[in-house]
């Protein structure tokens, strides 16, 4: 009898253990600094999909994005300041506004360097502390030599 309780026991806490693991993570990334809820849009491919659930902080000159349901303690994804700019906002459009979060904007951001584009999805007020810490850039750290963006 004791061999089948050991035996669920077992099998409930195997059962459990990435959940465990998922509130622990949360809780240790929460304890490093401000986290927020984030989207990232890994695929510009078709309109609309592409977006993984996930979190983002910020981190000295960077803002790092993990994703939500990963036991990675490093950020799949960083955008470094200097190289970070603004482009635009809009609301969540058909499919994406049922898959991001309740009330949430898209903010494009465009890679000085590479000219990457990457869609992020946020709540309002985070989207007015990202435009903030880009727009609170050491003055001149942005202009990067033979960019588009170097004054003249």
């Amino acid at each position: 009898m004791w061999e089948i309780a050991l035996t669920v026991l077992i099998v409930v806490a195997l059962v459990l253990l990435p959940f465990v693991l998922l509130y622990l993570r949360r809780r240790w990334l929460t304890g490093q600094g401000g986290l927020f809820d984030c989207a990232y849009r890994l695929s510009e491919k078709t309109p609309g999909s592409g977006w993984v659930l996930g979190m983002a902080r910020y981190r000295g000159e960077n803002l790092e994005w993990f994703r939500a349901f990963s036991l990675s303690l490093r950020p799949k994804k960083v955008f470094p300041r200097v190289v970070m700019a603004y482009v635009h906002q809009r609301p969540p459009a058909g499919l994406e506004a049922i898959a991001l979060f309740e009330e949430a904007l898209i903010v494009t951001l465009r890679d000085r360097v590479t000219g990457d584009l990457s869609s992020l999805s946020m709540s309002r007020d985070e989207v007015l502390a990202l435009m903030s810490w880009l727009e609170s850039a050491p003055p001149g750290s942005y202009y990067l030599p033979g960019s588009a963006d170097t004054p003249a």
